[in-house]
């Protein structure tokens, strides 16, 4: 008996509705198709990538297209949609409506559900916390369908099934856990966590334009031409680490799940139906930042050599407009711009946590990332 998790890719070059309907159906037949998630009656929760209010082209969010196919395919099975986020910028109907998602949402009905309020839930056995205060709003579904977008990251090098989960935590509290996790392990570890505790049932991943460079939010469309699907939004990401050309010490979420033994984040665990990963991979252009080497080492040559290993953010003067945005956000306050009309300002690297909000949430690309001198002398020899 074949006990390996089932990973689907399916080859769309386009957003033309029909090309992605076709290629939602061949995506999910290897599975079982839609109806082996979803039963008549089932209330089905759509948790697509919705980080700010970007238009579809930039790459940024789940496409309305793939949102627009996966909701009809519910309602043909008789699943009840709704769909529902926590962005990071803006509410979930200014952020819908700039993403050309809500045209989708009124002319399929669809509930919309914003996540405003955080409620305990417990963390199944084995994780690293016990609980977290997540979207009470994401809780009581039949089925969580997971849509998240194929993107750089640059924190996490890659942001994919299980980062999406990330969307369950309430807006204004999104910044609080970078600073209180501090570092890319706890971080991961926090991710895997939160993904635990509100498990997708499916999980559908938008790589038919993805993005790289200096994702999430600043990075540059690739046109990778693929959906990807799977019960398992952990070996779903497994798969994809491969397919953007990316080994596992690159991968925090993966490497993390590795060393937490769970099912999914090995490739031994996992069985790719439909197209090969070999026919399909796209060595991605990785952000700056995804240089970083202090999640691989020991406690105490972290904390001694923080700066010189880290990369940091940068504010580019010539593009910044002081709005703001990066200073609203960072969670270490470790940001202070200048006084008008001078544009820019400083960061202070024993403050910063080197998490890269501020890199996702600013409007005009203007955040750099810039490396410790020893991760530059590193980089210059290979070794990072």
């Amino acid at each position: 008996m074949n006990d390996k998790i089932p990973v689907s890719l399916q080859r769309c070059n386009s957003y033309d509705p029909d090309e992605v309907r076709d290629a939602l159906n061949k995506v999910l037949a290897p599975l079982g198709g839609i109806q082996s998630f979803v039963k008549p009656g089932d209330r089905v929760l759509l948790k697509p990538n919705l980080l700010a209010p970007k238009p579809p082209g930039a790459a940024v969010t789940t496409h309305p297209e793939v949102v627009r196919a996966v909701a009809l395919a519910v309602m043909e099975a008789g699943g009840e949609v709704f769909l529902g986020d926590s962005p990071a910028v803006g509410s979930l109907a200014v952020v819908l409506k700039r993403t050309g998602i809500m045209p989708v949402v009124q002319e399929l009905g669809i509930q919309m559900v914003p996540f405003r309020t955080p409620v305990s839930v417990p963390v199944p056995e084995g994780g690293v916390s016990r609980s977290f205060l997540l979207a009470e709003e994401a809780s009581g579904y039949d089925l969580i369908l997971n849509l998240p977008k194929f993107k750089t990251h640059g924190m996490m090098t890659l942001t994919l099934a299980v980062k999406n989960m990330f969307g369950t935590v309430v807006g204004a509290a999104k910044p609080g856990w970078h600073l209180q996790a501090g570092d890319t392990v706890r971080f991961a570890d926090m991710l895997l966590d939160i993904w635990s505790a509100l498990p997708p049932g499916l999980s559908v991943m938008d790589g038919i334009t993805a993005m790289e460079g200096n994702g999430p939010g600043s990075g540059d469309p690739l046109a990778l031409g693929i959906l990807m699907a799977s019960p398992s939004a952990l070996a779903l990401d497994c798969v994809a680490g491969p397919v953007a050309g990316l080994p596992i010490e690159r991968h925090p979420v993966l490497y993390q799940a590795r060393a937490r033994g769970l099912e999914g984040a090995r490739s031994d665990q996992v069985q790719v139906l439909g197209e090969a990963v070999e026919d399909v991979r796209r060595v991605f252009r990785l952000p700056k930042s995804a240089s970083r080497v202090d999640y691989r080492l020991p406690g105490w040559m972290k904390r001694s050599m923080r700066k010189s290993l880290n990369p940091f953010p940068r504010l580019n003067p010539e593009l910044c407009t002081t709005c703001g945005a990066c200073t609203a956000i960072c969670p270490a306050d470790a940001i202070t711009l200048y006084n008008k009309p001078r544009t820019g300002g400083l960061v202070d690297k024993d403050k910063c946590i080197s998490c890269f909000c501020c890199q996702e949430v600013c409007p005009e690309r203007a955040i750099d990332i810039v490396p410790g001198r020893l991760l530059r002398a590193l980089k210059k020899v290979n070794l990072a």
